[in-house]
Formats: structure tokens, sequence, C-alpha cells
């Protein structure tokens, strides 16, 4: 995924949509050509060539430190853990300061839990969400919270709604989609 893919910015990662094509996206690789068979090009596949190396270079690829290994360790064995609680399901919160990489850790660990829920489904076992992520500021209130969930599924809200029928709606939702993991990431959108 790019930044300039127009794609992109209509479907964020807070969309089910942007979230799917985050989870299923492959990232364009482009071989390195030794200095004899770079010559051995035309101009046009030399042009292509480099344009792939560029789009190559573009992607950030995610490097897998130990403690983000550690934060996907972690809420794989949450996940597993609570497959079977009826109440009082573990949790898991990732904290740090700015820039440490907050955000790429549950996204990860979201994409790593999606991947392998897929990997194991049959292809006709109906409509499946198994992670939903939502972005939200530190002082969000349960009504904001609920909205940006509604947001990220595509339900429709109307004006009169108050957040218990918003909050009841995505449960609703979240649970005919069988969702396993809720991602909410507080955010300072400054």
């Amino acid at each position: 995924m790019t930044d300039g893919d127009p794609a992109d910015r209509e479907f964020p990662l807070t969309t089910k949509e942007g979230w799917s094509r985050f989870v299923q996206h492959v990232p364009v690789t482009a071989p390195q050509l030794d200095r004899p068979a770079l010559l051995a090009l035309s101009d046009i596949e030399r042009e292509l060539y480099d344009e792939a190396r560029a789009e190559h270079h573009t992607q950030l690829f995610v490097a897998k430190t130990p403690t983000m290994m550690e934060v996907i360790r972690t809420g794989r064995e949450l996940t597993l853990l609570n497959r079977r609680q009826v109440s009082a399901r573990r949790g898991l919160i990732v904290s740090g300061e700015a820039g440490t990489g907050k955000t790429t850790a549950i996204t990860q660990l979201g994409k790593a839990h999606e991947q392998h829920i897929r990997r194991q489904l049959p292809a006709d076992c109906g409509p499946r969400l198994p992670v939903t992520y939502v972005t939200v500021p530190p002082a969000a209130t349960p009504k904001m919270l609920a909205i940006e969930f509604a947001r990220f599924l595509g339900i429709p809200l109307l004006s009169r709604m108050n957040q218990t029928e918003i909050t009841n709606t995505v449960c609703e939702v979240l649970a005919k989609l069988r969702c396993e993991l809720v991602l909410v990431d507080f955010t300072d959108r400054r």
C-alpha cells in the first residue's frame, strides 16, 4: 500500500475495506540486477525497471523487533485464552512515548491474527471479520468510540441514535461477523 494510491485515501485503515487491503497487501518486490544485466536493458525496460525498484523502496517494510514480536505473541496468546470466556476477557495495553511504534505493533498484531484466522477458514464460511481497528483521541467519550466502530463497519447511523443504540448495533454486527480481536488506538491527532 502506498500513500499515493487513491483507494488508500478513500478507504483508510480505520474502515473494514482499508483494513482488508492492509491485511491482504503483498509488498512489490523487484530484484536488483547486476551491471551487465542493467546494461543489456533497452531504454523502455530500464525505465520500467527503475520504476519497479523505486516502488519497491517506497514501501515501508516493518522490522520485526523483539518488542513487536512480544506484542504479537502476547496478543495471540490472549485471543486464545479469551475464546471460551463469557465475561471478564483479558486485554492488552501497549503504552509508550510518541513515535515508539505502538500503532505499528498493534496493527501488525491485528494483521498476523487475521491472516492466521483466514488461513484456517474454509472458503465458504460466510462473512467474517476477525479484527476491528479504530483510532480515537485519548479524551474520547464512549459515544465517540461507538461511532468509530460503526464507521469502521460501515453501519449507517441516524442522528437521533443514542450511545446505547449505537453500541448495541455495533455489538450485534461484531458478534454476527465473529470478531475476535478489537484494536483501539488512542492517538493524539495534533
